[in-house]
């Protein structure tokens, strides 16, 4: 089987061409992409996507976390899908649609000796249905260890929570757990760490599904900048993450502009 390696800002994937084949039997998704993210006994990745066609639009992805769920959406991997369609000719250059469970996604793609994609992440939903949770998180009080966290909740596509602190060095993944496993979210949630400096932020985010720190999230990102301008904080601004910076910009509707880096081509054994 053929396999694609990419990222999007640090944050890597598997790319399975299924556009004209199924290589991957729906039942086995699952169990396959938590075989394949381990980074010790496969290839290793913070997710794996299946480029699949569409009746809807240019392409249909379908976004699997290193535990074997599915996430509706994913900011960094879709900069890396829409790259990969352009590239094996799926899709023009320049604008197109992408099918996702979170709906459909509309981006530009840009190529000036590196390739820019701007994706329209939807309307940020703020109300506790939407999320979900259990009660409004707004403004919440979360305390952990001494410390109190105020919490603020948005779905960009998928639930995250976002918190501002002064400090970003510090080990983020005891309380983005308590906050991840909290019963206020049924279905869990992301936990972004943000800091302002007054021209851009710095975010540290725990992805759910990956159930552990990773280097950007692109979803976060829009999060941490949808909170902050309802708060009056910003509504423009570059995120910077451990693994590079994304241009957010948020109005009725949120967009993300970043890169996306082809690694490597290459081909599992059938032994393995």
């Amino acid at each position: 089987m053929k396999f694609t390696k990419m990222h999007g800002n640090g944050n890597d994937f598997i790319i399975i061409d299924e556009f004209n084949k199924v290589l991957v039997p729906e039942e086995r998704k699952a169990e396959f992409s938590k075989w394949i993210c381990n980074r010790n006994f496969a290839v290793g990745a913070d997710g794996v996507i299946f480029v699949q066609a569409s009746e809807i639009a240019d392409a249909r992805a379908r976004f699997f976390n290193p535990d074997g769920s599915e996430a509706r959406m994913c900011g960094n991997g879709i900069r890396c899908f829409s790259r990969f369609i352009v590239e094996e000719g799926y899709a023009e250059m320049g604008k197109l649609r992408v099918e996702t469970l979170a709906g459909i996604k509309e981006l530009e793609i840009i190529f000036d000796g590196r390739w820019w994609i701007k994706v329209d992440m939807g309307k940020p939903e703020f109300e506790a249905s939407r999320i979900p949770s259990s009660i409004e998180v707004w403004g919440l009080k979360f305390g952990f260890e001494g410390l109190n966290y105020i919490l603020y909740a948005v779905n960009t596509g998928v639930p995250h929570v976002v918190t501002f602190v002064d400090n970003l060095d510090f080990d983020i993944i005891p309380i983005a757990r308590k906050i991840r496993y909290s019963e206020i979210f049924p279905e869990g949630t992301n936990v972004n760490f943000a800091r302002f400096d007054g021209r851009r932020f710095y975010v540290r985010t725990y992805e759910r599904g990956v159930e552990s720190e990773t280097l950007s999230c692109g979803t976060g990102s829009v999060a941490v900048v949808a909170v902050a301008k309802k708060l009056g904080i910003a509504e423009k601004a570059e995120v910077l993450t451990k693994g590079g910076t994304l241009k957010i910009e948020v109005g009725e509707r949120a967009f993300m502009t970043g890169s996306a880096t082809r690694i490597f081509d290459a081909e599992m054994r059938d032994e393995v």
